[in-house]
């Protein structure tokens, strides 16, 4: 059965491309992880980071993020109990119409969360490990306080097998994060 390409795995390659060509040209996507390339010994894995996302929307994005019964406790005071329905920014800056289930809010991630999900299963034995072992997380609106909260988390949690480089996309910014906690900034017009 052949593999359907998701267009967020599609355009993380192409920006992996644009800012680090020497690693990333002959890369192509597979599944798990979704960007690979065997000439460089390296693996990717793609995903998102919600809730901060969401929380900037619906202008609540001082609130901790951490906190998710107080988040929810908010939302459902100004939004009801139901589906929220928002304008999501997105990378290209144009803005997608989302609904979202209050029942489900805890099944998006927050920055946090989307690495400790990822790193959790990088462990689990279902990736194919490279020599280099990178995460790419889109996020839409990040700031700089959340991606050296996220450097500074990935430092003090250490395991077994982790994630040598750590790329945070928030258009046009790309963030490199190493495990001792250098973040590099790359401006990638898209």
């Amino acid at each position: 059965m052949a593999m359907m390409e998701r267009p967020d795995e599609r355009k993380a390659l192409e920006i992996l491309q644009k800012a680090e060509p020497e690693k990333y040209q002959s890369a192509i996507l597979l599944d798990k992880p979704d960007i690979q390339n065997p000439k460089q010994n390296i693996g990717v894995e793609v995903t998102q980071s919600l809730k901060e996302s969401v929380l900037k929307a619906l202008q609540l994005d001082a609130i901790n993020v951490h906190n998710d019964e107080q988040i929810l406790e908010i939302i459902k005071e100004k939004y009801g109990n139901e589906v929220l329905r928002i304008n999501l920014p997105l990378p290209d800056n144009s803005k997608k119409e989302v609904a979202i289930s209050i029942a489900n809010w805890h099944s998006l991630f927050n920055l946090i969360e989307a690495y400790d999900n990822k790193a959790e299963k990088l462990q689990s034995g279902n990736y194919k490990i490279y020599k280099e072992n990178n995460l790419f997380i889109f996020v839409f609106g990040e700031g700089e306080k959340s991606i050296e909260q996220l450097a500074k988390h990935i430092y003090r949690k250490r395991t077994k097998q982790q994630y040598d480089f750590i790329y945070v996309y928030s258009q046009p910014n790309l963030y490199k994060i190493d495990r001792q906690m250098k973040i590099v900034v790359k401006r990638v017009p898209i």
